[in-house]
């Protein structure tokens, strides 16, 4: 039981801002670290649904609203994924060949295709967010909470399941030292994640479910062809593709279902 405990400490050390002291990084305690991380999901909707709360009691606007959530994004989890967002971006969008793009990937300097994609990014959170908040319903929250912990239950997966890269270290950490129940493990998640949506939220749950099993399927295909294996930067890059259609479709979703 203490290296489990271990194993949620050092996904929240590792994936969040979360000040908690960091045990020793051994293959022991390494083991279930990936089942602990859609934990972090679950924190980050904790903030959302907290700025809701501000902003109605102060009777303030949609716009404050989109801004407190994306600044809980950053401060909950540190922007990690949205770095591995920005190194994929530059990296796929390069068009050069592979492995001009897997030395792209270790590249710490931010060039144009990032800077674009994540404004982009951002602006579709924004979007979605307002959206929701003026549609009025809290309930959607817990719709948001559940893809913040389907896409990291899906980013974790990929990290048992898929192919790692050789120039990949934090990939190989994680996923090499998951133990074989970790993938088993996450996809129950997935499944029980998913039944809760659906007995609450009915059409709108099974589209956006939907919607996340579109971007899984093309996060495998564009891996395996582009770059011939998965690496901590690609698994970064689907989390922030998921999360933000998910949040796009919820705020479709909430005002026309």
């Amino acid at each position: 039981m203490k290296s489990v405990f271990e194993s949620f400490l050092i996904a929240l050390s590792m994936y969040s801002t979360i000040p908690v002291k960091c045990p020793n990084w051994n293959p022991k305690n390494l083991r279930y670290a990936l089942v602990f991380f859609p934990s972090v999901g679950l924190i980050y909707s904790l903030g959302i649904w907290l700025a809701w709360l501000a902003c109605t009691a102060l009777s303030l606007s949609g716009v404050i609203y989109a801004v407190l959530c994306i600044l809980a994004l950053v401060f909950i989890t540190g922007g990690i994924h949205i770095d591995g967002f920005c190194d994929t971006a530059d990296a796929l969008y390069s068009r050069r060949e592979r492995e001009e793009k897997l030395r792209i990937l270790k590249d710490p300097n931010c060039g144009p295709f990032a800077i674009f994609s994540v404004i982009t990014v951002f602006i579709v959170h924004f979007g979605g967010f307002y959206e929701i908040y003026s549609c009025g319903k809290i309930e959607n929250i817990g719709l948001l909470a559940g893809g913040f912990v389907i896409s990291r239950c899906l980013s974790a997966l990929s990290l048992t399941k898929f192919p790692i890269a050789p120039t990949s270290s934090l990939a190989k950490i994680f996923g090499k030292n998951a133990c074989r129940s970790v993938s088993v493990i996450l996809m129950c998640e997935i499944a029980a994640t998913a039944f809760v949506l659906i007995y609450f939220f009915g059409v709108k749950a099974v589209i956006l479910t939907a919607v996340s099993a579109a971007a899984f399927t093309y996060y495998y295909f564009m891996q395996k062809k582009q770059f011939g294996g998965v690496t901590g930067d690609l698994a970064g890059f689907f989390l922030v593709i998921c999360e933000s259609l998910w949040i796009l479709a919820a705020a479709i979703c909430g005002n026309n279902l």
